[in-house]
């Protein structure tokens, strides 16, 4: 049979379908997402001593006005003696704050109809995500509200490693030096990308580290730059980068920042019965300080 062209023929397309009648798949795994990359902890000294013991407050005991020796004559000596002076003892309090949590339930219907995936695990892994970010975050916010050197960038809205050097310098007038362990350098990937496309960097890259050009990744944690260790986060605030001198346990200068936890992560179930579901709180509590302002560092307008 020959049908003319110009003839209209039905036809059952699968757009004509009813949606339930066309069969789909489903992937086979719940999509989480990325990550904001943690890093600030690094510029804390990390201690549990409140962990099980009655209090929520760490006092450390500083000296704020110390010694200063002078010299003395015989004459003076014999006729007056030395002079006696005391140094004067302050204190800055580690306080521990609100909880921080995340809390959700789960169905049995949920479960029932989608056994395939492991939502406990899934929405647990991703409870501790939101915590510790939220941490994360508030202790950069601690650590940038509590410096005691700044200085600006010296082209607006660009980070340069003069002005990472001049930064450096600010806070050896105060004393603070590089010890056995190099300063921490937080970025945000756009400050990285300066220094990546710097021209000194790719003339001089052994003033950054002693890698190859193609081999450097600033934002891995073997990675210097100017006798800093790179961390490079996005959770870093645009146009600021920080400057943390060394904060591990046993530092000659003692603690510059501490981070204080009277509860790690937890995680607490509940099951209720009558409602057909289980309940489920990831929780933490912590409390962080500046300690000595001056062994931080901000370059702003970066």
């Amino acid at each position: 049979m020959v049908y003319d062209l110009q003839e209209t023929i039905d036809s059952l397309a699968a757009a004509d379908l009813p949606a339930d009648v066309m069969p789909h798949l489903i992937w086979n795994e719940v999509v989480a997402g990325s990550h904001k990359r943690r890093v600030f902890l690094e510029g804390m000294q990390v201690t549990d001593m409140l962990r099980g013991a009655i209090g929520v407050k760490v006092s450390v005991p500083i000296l704020s006005t110390r010694f200063t020796a002078t010299t003395i004559t015989e004459a003076a000596l014999d006729s007056t003696g030395y002079v006696f002076t005391a140094p004067a003892v302050t204190d800055t309090d580690i306080s521990i704050g609100n909880q921080v949590y995340v809390a959700f339930g789960i169905t049995d219907i949920l479960k029932e109809d989608s056994p395939n995936y492991d939502w406990i695990r899934i929405l647990l892994r991703d409870s501790g995500r939101a915590v510790e970010e939220y941490r994360d975050a508030a202790v950069r916010d601690i650590l940038i509200a509590g410096i005691g050197n700044s200085v600006s960038a010296t082209t607006y809205g660009t980070l340069a490693y003069v002005d990472i050097a001049r930064l450096l310098a600010e806070m050896k007038k105060d004393s603070w030096f590089a010890e056995e362990s190099a300063p921490v350098l937080f970025l945000n990937p756009d400050q990285e990308a300066d220094l990546l496309a710097a021209a000194t960097f790719l003339d001089t890259p052994g003033r950054y580290s002693n890698q190859s050009v193609t081999d450097l990744g600033l934002s891995q944690g073997n990675r210097t730059i100017a006798g800093c260790r790179v961390l490079v986060s996005d959770a870093m605030t645009p146009a600021l980068a920080l400057i943390a001198m060394t904060n591990t346990p046993g530092s000659q200068n003692g603690p510059i920042a501490i981070h204080a936890v009277k509860r790690p992560l937890t995680i607490r179930s509940q099951r209720e019965e009558i409602y057909g579901r289980q309940l489920w709180v990831a929780s933490i509590r912590y409390g962080s300080a500046v300690i000595q302002a001056n062994a931080l560092g901000l370059i702003s307008a970066c």
